[in-house]
């Protein structure tokens, strides 16, 4: 019941909107009662051939309930559905947010694909839980109360009969049905994230699909998972089609059982027969209100197990747990790392060891050493993505667990070797920085980044689409785009994170220019393998399995002749 607590509580200041839409449901089902029983009223008496002063309140009757009736249908179906879309809006954005606060370390488990089927398909479904599951139970009560009432005024024996009806139409048939698709919905819900995250992954890797002649296979799999779930579709459809045909069967042998009992009445007197009409058909489009009921068990399923797969994902603890505020950014962009210690797993070895080192505002530092030496580990504790347990990070005069997250990322630009190019203009890729930037901070940031003449020779300049993550880009367009970026953020702290990896050696030596110009003013922190460049570095870093094992600068370093000038040597003797 916690989730279905959370799915309410989720509708928030929306529950007046529901509740107004249940009640145009009422209201809806209600004129179609009036529609029938004064229709039947009208032809039952009109056989008589009475005056027609005595069927005027009859015929406005049926006009009142005619044109109510649709218009309360309208009402209730822009109602409840303008407040459900609203409501799967919220949703999607209330699930964002949580993904954001656990990115990255809590989301590494969980592929890019299932990520896009919980936030698409997942928060779909649960639509039917607003619509279908929600409201159907809420109009069957009222409509069944009301059409009960109204039929206590020709006889209880009429009270009775279609109670026994909602019984086995509203309570008995969903309890079967929720026995024999036990696992059905858990099993779609499953198959469709499944399916789903094979297509992301698919569309996402079609190059290297492509290129290695594994197109067939990969459709083949996605084919057996769609044959999966057409099956599985294709029961609930047969159950769907099976719950239709108990259910008109249920509601025709109350409306003949009624008949049953109204026409013995009827002879005795009991009952006018202008009403025997009027009572049957009353019974009869009653059910309206309770037919919904025996799939509504189905689409509860389909919503759990929806809502249980949304939560699994948001409901993991963050690697980082702000404080309220945090404090504000500081001017001072000094760092300071002081016997820094950390495992990523609590019972995983040790990715970094006692590591002290003091990078000064506005000082350049590199970090090198060979793969697996603990360089990224550093960035995403700079960058709290991680927490640390042991040892202690400073930047500006404040422990850094003392900064909401949000407000530290904001002293930094990042500059790495895969920075994500969205599927759009490059104007919008480089304005992902500094949305509201200025024409003129836009084309400095271009100049700087030496893209101008560049975009002259494009159709249509900045406006030109990069295509899914940057295809259209070579490396080192990408990269200045990148740079672009950090430009306009114009933050006092800047990490280069292997910023030319992948990159000829001209367009290395082009880029590394650039950077140059960029590192100027700001404290900059460089990560990287390749031991080129470093001249300029006021620090260096060594690192090797976690541990530091040199500090100074690269004249120091060589003339130790420790790791760092065999790595060097190793470089430039390759080359």
């Amino acid at each position: 019941m916690s989730v279905v607590i959370r799915l309410i509580h989720i509708i928030g200041s929306s529950w007046l909107t529901m509740v107004m839409a249940g009640l145009f449901g009422c209201l809806t089902i209600a004129s179609n009662i009036g529609l029938m029983a004064a229709s039947a009223y009208l032809i039952s008496r009109a056989a008589l051939h009475p005056s027609i002063m005595e069927l005027s309140v009859a015929i406005v009757g049926v006009r009142f309930f005619g044109i109510s009736r649709a218009v309360f249908r309208y009402l209730e179906r822009y109602v409840s559905h303008d407040a459900t879309f609203r409501l799967l809006g919220t949703v999607r954005v209330w699930f964002y947010t949580k993904l954001e606060g656990l990115a990255p370390a809590r989301l590494l488990e969980w592929r890019s694909g299932e990520l896009f089927s919980a936030i698409v398909g997942d928060v779909e479904t649960l639509k039917e839980f607003y619509l279908r599951v929600l409201a159907p139970p809420f109009i069957a009560i009222l409509v069944v109360i009301g059409t009960c009432l109204f039929l206590a005024t020709f006889n209880l024996l009429f009270v009775y009969v279609l109670l026994g009806g909602v019984v086995l139409l509203g309570i008995l048939l969903p309890i079967i049905v929720s026995i024999v698709q036990k696992s059905i919905a858990e099993e779609l819900v499953a198959g469709r994230t499944q399916m789903k995250a094979q297509l992301v992954d698919s569309i996402t890797g079609i190059v290297e699909l492509a290129a290695f002649g594994q197109t067939r296979r990969q459709a083949q799999r996605i084919a057996e998972l769609e044959e999966r779930v057409a099956g599985l579709q294709g029961r609930v459809v047969n159950m769907t089609g099976m719950v239709d045909a108990f259910g008109l069967l249920i509601v025709n042998g109350t409306v003949w059982l009624v008949l049953w009992f109204a026409i013995p009445l009827v002879h005795s007197g009991q009952l006018e027969g202008i009403y025997l009409a009027v009572v049957a058909l009353t019974v009869q489009s009653g059910f309206e209100a309770v037919l919904p009921l025996p799939l509504a068990v189905h689409y509860w399923s389909e919503s759990m197990a929806a809502a249980r797969r949304l939560f699994a994902i948001v409901d993991r603890t963050p690697a980082v747990l702000n404080k309220t505020e945090g404090i504000m950014a500081s001017a001072d962009a000094t760092i300071k790392v002081e016997g820094l210690s950390f495992r990523y797993h609590e019972q995983g070895t040790e990715v970094l060891r006692d590591i002290s080192f003091t990078l000064t505002s506005g000082h350049s530092l590199a970090i090198v050493g060979p793969s697996g030496a603990g360089k990224s580990t550093l960035l995403y504790l700079l960058l709290r993505f991680w927490d640390y347990d042991q040892g202690s990070i400073w930047l500006g005069g404040h422990e850094l667990k003392s900064y909401h997250s949000q407000k530290l990322r904001n002293m930094f630009s990042v500059v790495s070797q895969q920075s994500h190019m969205f599927n759009a203009s490059i104007r919008d890729n480089i304005l992902l920085a500094k949305p509201d930037a200025s024409d003129i901070e836009f084309q400095q940031v271009l100049e700087s980044a030496e893209l101008s003449e560049w975009m002259k020779t494009l159709p249509q300049g900045c406006n030109t689409m990069v295509g899914q993550n940057g295809y259209a880009l070579s490396g080192g367009q990408r990269q200045r785009i990148a740079i672009a970026r950090a430009l306009l953020r114009n933050a006092p702290i800047l990490i280069l994170d292997e910023p030319t990896v992948g990159l000829d050696a001209l367009t290395e030596e082009a880029i590394m220019g650039t950077i140059e110009k960029l590192m100027e003013g700001r404290t900059t922190i460089l990560i990287t393998h390749r031991l080129t460049g470093l001249q300029n570095m006021d620090d260096i870093l060594v690192l090797e399995a976690g541990v530091l094992v040199e500090q100074g600068s690269q004249r120091e370093l060589l003339a130790r002749e420790g790791l760092f000038y065999q790595l060097w040597h190793l470089q430039h003797d390759v080359v």
